[in-house]
């Protein structure tokens, strides 16, 4: 009797530990991160890092390809939490040393690097230039040699089979490669379905999009919550977007089973922002729980970096920090959930710029996602 009372306790003392861990692990940021001090995590795919929320649960396996410094990759590990895994692939040397950093300075034990190039083959040398900010493969060889590395692939389907893992989400940003890497994913693809999400230069043909729905997946944009067949079907003048991809066998446990629809809840032009400072404007709006996307249309000056936050009272829910010359292609909308109904603050920083010398035209207007789940 004693022995078993004893079990019972160390069982129910284990499920309890396992519960806090993962409240803890969930919600925790950066405690110390190993970048520039003017970086900051929550404006790194905040469209992505709503969808990762949505589809990660805990245990899950997941496969974060192109991890870059790493801040999706913490993210996820906090989100499969201690019996869950991440296997997170990066091909830039000098990134990884970054990326190795910030993985131990927040004790992420869940997480494995693995320092190679995902492609449709393993075992090929392939050439990279690096630009400091991200990695692509270098055909033609013309850059200098000192911006030059060499990587060895690794096919997915090769990796996963010889580790004995199958993956349950996949995050995927390796710079164009993308349609190669899903070449070299077949296998999984369409024996195991893990939902996926990858990134996608509207001016770089459909390659991607043509495989993966070949598949047998439906495909929606990660910030516009619509379904998308090719580059046409994104938000006009779009260059960079995200594709959520969720197979039709599976689509039912996610939020894109119901069709969704946007529906405009409010419009703001420049005048009913209030200025908060030479270079800072903002408006606040009453919303309801639910999704919602903050579709912002301004005109700037290309070189002038621009500021765009949501924010409530528990913080700052979603946040762009770019140039505008990249920030109108890819940066206008920005999605952000409300899980009870609050006051939402919408804030514009010309980043050292006078704010009233610097923005020309502005408005922003506020869609919900009809039909998608409050979370």
């Amino acid at each position: 009797m004693k022995y078993s009372a004893y079990t019972d306790l160390i069982s129910d003392m284990q499920k309890r530990f396992d519960f806090l861990t993962e409240k803890i692990v969930s919600s925790t940021l950066f405690l110390k991160r190993d970048v520039p001090a003017w970086y900051l995590p929550n404006a790194s795919e905040p469209g992505v890092q709503l969808i990762l929320r949505d589809l990660i649960k805990p245990g899950d396996t997941c496969l974060d390809v192109g991890a870059f410094q790493g801040d999706l990759t913490l993210m996820m590990s906090r989100l499969v939490g201690p019996k869950g895994q991440i296997v997170t692939f990066e091909a830039n040397p000098l990134i990884l040393e970054r990326l190795t950093n910030n993985c131990i300075s927040n004790f992420l034990t869940n997480v494995f690097l693995i320092h190679g190039a995902v492609w449709h083959k393993s075992d090929e040398w392939l050439q990279f230039f690096n630009n400091g900010a991200a990695s692509r493969i270098d055909i033609k060889s013309t850059e200098k040699i000192e911006d030059l590395f060499r990587v060895k692939s690794i096919s997915l389907d090769d990796f996963l089979a010889s580790n004995k893992m199958i993956p349950d989400v996949v995050k995927m940003d390796i710079e164009g490669a993308e349609k190669h890497a899903l070449r070299g994913f077949a296998n999984n693809l369409e024996l195991h379905k893990p939902h996926l999400i990858f990134e996608h230069a509207t001016n770089d043909g459909d390659d991607a999009l043509v495989i993966i729905k070949s598949h047998g997946y439906r495909t929606f944009c990660s910030n516009q919550y619509q379904e998308v067949h090719t580059s046409a079907d994104f938000l006009k003048g779009s260059g960079i977007r995200n594709v959520v991809c969720i197979h039709e066998s599976k689509i039912g446990s996610t939020g894109f089973a119901n069709p969704l629809s946007l529906i405009e809840k409010t419009k703001f032009e420049l005048s009913d922002f209030e200025k908060v400072s030479e270079s800072v404007y903002s408006v606040k709006a009453n919303l309801d729980a639910g999704r919602y996307i903050a579709l912002l249309e301004l005109s700037a000056p290309a070189d002038a970096t621009i500021s765009y936050q949501i924010a409530t009272e528990r913080g700052v829910q979603g946040q762009y920090y770019e140039q505008f010359c990249r920030f109108e292609p890819s940066c206008r909308d920005l999605p952000f959930d409300l899980s009870e109904p609050q006051t939402v603050k919408i804030n514009l920083e010309t980043v050292e710029r006078d704010f009233a010398s610097t923005i020309q035209t502005c408005s922003i207007q506020i869609f919900r996602v009809d039909g998608y789940p409050v979370s």
